[in-house]
């Protein structure tokens, strides 16, 4: 899907609507019947009144009237029934395609972009400023259609009537433009800090939620409920301060609309009086004044919902017109399978934005198809970003990691990341059933398919034992798993895809040690014939691999198997070293057993 242009969210408006033209017509011709309709009433009241006024009325006139006017009023709200769910589906159908463009794009950024922009301002984005665009689009067109069309209609009646009465009901009109302009600023700027204070108080509670089992282990729940009293009392006085905007606003309007009134029957009582029209004209423009307030009432209301969604507008733009760091080729190059290197990096260096100095500097690593590599280093030392870069969840420098025989840059996002998978150093788990979590890997694949991934990830016996066994529903991010179960879960999903690279970033930090072992084994078999590198804190648990890559500020520093790097006793020995003394202590701790 091609990128949102800035303006794309009122483009798509406009082509919804051109999409959607023959119903919108239908709709807007209703309102035109409807206004055409009820601007007859007054006229129908100037014939009963005249008639009254001049002795000339007989009941059978007057029922005939009452009549019309009964009729009128059924006909009217059958049309309304009938436009007015035309328009409100309108705004529904803006909303859908727009959460949906919405979603699809947000999909498209790179992880760089949701680092800096918490999930609670992306999710109120997505929620309420969507939900104010849908309803200016809906209500927004029904009440602009009907205010222009009323207003135009009224005063085209009340000159009919008498022109000299209808320049002095529209005297106070210009005060009211000048008002609506200058209170549709003050609006316009409220909302957008109302909105923008929404979207901190979706984040704090979002993060509360997420934070539950800390905050209850720690007893901060009177602390977390005055640090949400203080976002909702400065989101309460942001709202205060727009219904202090419209308070002032709304009955300044009605105010214009008496100042006409007062207007009207100061002078056109008088021309009643002189006999220059006649008391059903001056009963049917006092009517159609009066027909006036409701689009006077309407208009304020519009400038208030269309101040909403173009404060929400700008907002959702800011999201469309952000590009991807990470883009597909125009053009891509397909990936040879049969390659004999399946992971090739050379002179990698990477700095992240806004870092003072570089991750990685100049590293150069061979990982042979068929073969199992790991990679050891000190926290920080660039691990996890080496990997991100092989599977362009970060961008590398052109022709720095070549994957399969092709530079990672120049190959399919998706054709790289079916070849290439990694397990992540955070085991994330949705909230779905076992069986659910594992066939987002590969969703054709068998029962006895699971169950081999769920044996190669020693947790074949604790699904077996669950309630509901492959059927149980797991709690959001795995919630009712342990931190163990949850990282063997991850693991057994990515050996279901089988992919032909598979990188692994530490997966198995929150196991026991006796499960590694068996795991670890495991892997030597379910893995047997494909390429696997392994990222791991505990040293122990990469002995096996032929070669192992000592990362050490952002260079590799030592490369060899197990032996050869202890025997050269450097970082990696004594890393090492280290382990094993904090093993021992622990072990003495915990009466000689580990």
């Amino acid at each position: 899907m091609p990128f949102l242009a800035p303006s794309q969210p009122l483009e798509l408006i406009l082509r919804l609507a051109r999409k959607n033209w023959p119903r919108l017509a239908f709709a807007v011709l209703t309102i035109v019947l409807i206004d055409l309709l009820q601007f007859y009433v007054p006229r129908l009241i100037k014939f009963a009144v005249d008639g009254l006024a001049q002795g000339t009325a007989t009941p059978g006139r007057l029922l005939e009237l009452a009549g019309v006017m009964l009729g009128l009023a059924v006909l009217i709200a059958l049309l309304r029934m009938l436009g007015r769910p035309i328009f409100m589906g309108f705004g529904r159908l803006v909303e859908r395609d727009l959460r949906t463009r919405l979603f699809d794009h947000l999909l498209s950024l790179d992880l760089l972009y949701f680092q800096r922009r918490p999930p609670g301002e992306l999710m109120a984005r997505a929620t309420s400023d969507l939900n104010n665009i849908r309803l200016a689009a809906g209500f927004g067109l029904v009440g602009g259609t009907d205010t222009l069309l009323t207003t135009s209609l009224a005063l085209g009646f009340m000159v009919y009537i008498s022109p000299l009465l209808a320049a002095l009901a529209l005297l106070p009109l210009p005060l009211a433009a000048a008002l609506t302009r200058v209170q549709s600023r003050r609006l316009h700027a409220g909302y957008a800090r109302s909105q923008a204070s929404f979207s901190a108080m979706t984040e704090q509670i979002r993060e509360v939620l997420a934070a539950m089992p800390m905050i209850k282990s720690y007893a901060l729940m009177s602390r977390q409920e005055a640090r949400l009293a203080r976002t909702g009392r400065g989101l309460l006085e942001l709202n205060l301060k727009v219904a202090r905007i419209l308070a002032f606003y709304m009955p300044l309007l009605s105010l214009f609309n008496s100042l006409s009134l007062t207007l009207l029957l100061a002078v056109g009582g008088p021309l009643v009086v002189l006999g220059r029209i006649t008391t059903g004209d001056f009963v049917a423009f006092t009517a159609y004044l009066a027909l006036l307030r409701a689009p006077l009432a309407y208009f304020g209301w519009m400038v208030n919902l269309l101040q909403r969604a173009k404060s929400s507008l700008a907002r959702i733009d800011e999201i469309f017109s952000s590009r991807p760091a990470i883009a597909a080729p125009a053009r891509p190059e397909s990936l040879d399978l049969s390659a004999p290197l399946a992971l090739s990096i050379r002179g990698l260096s990477f700095t992240y934005p806004g870092s003072t100095g570089p991750t990685l500097q100049e590293v150069d690593l061979d990982l042979p198809r068929g073969s199992t590599l790991a990679l050891v280093g000190p926290i920080g030392s660039g691990k996890s970003t080496l990997l991100n870069l092989s599977v362009r969840l970060l961008d590398p420098p052109p022709g720095a990691i070549l994957a399969f025989g092709t530079d990672v840059r120049l190959a399919s996002l998706q054709e790289l990341r079916r070849a290439v998978g990694q397990v992540l150093q955070e085991a994330f788990i949705f909230s779905a059933s076992v069986r659910e979590n594992l066939l987002l890997a590969r969703p054709q694949a068998g029962e006895e398919e699971l169950w081999a991934a769920l044996e190669a990830a020693d947790l074949a016996g604790e699904v077996r034992d669950m309630e509901g066994g492959l059927e149980t529903v797991l709690g959001e991010r795995g919630l009712n798993l342990s931190g163990g179960q949850r990282q063997r879960l991850t693991l057994a999903r990515a050996l279901l895809a089988d992919p032909p690279l598979l990188l692994l970033d530490d997966p198995l930090s929150a196991v026991d040690t006796g499960a590694e072992g068996r795991i670890l084994k495991n892997l030597a078999r379910f893995r047997a014939g494909r390429t696997t590198l392994m990222v791991s804190h505990r040293l122990a648990s990469v002995a096996f691999a032929q070669t192992i890559h000592v990362l050490d500020g952002g260079r590799i520093v030592e490369r060899g198997d197990h032996d050869r790097l202890m025997a050269a006793g450097g970082v990696y020995a004594s890393l090492f070293a280290e382990q094993l003394r904090l093993a021992g202590d622990l072990s003495l701790l915990n009466g000689g057993e580990v």
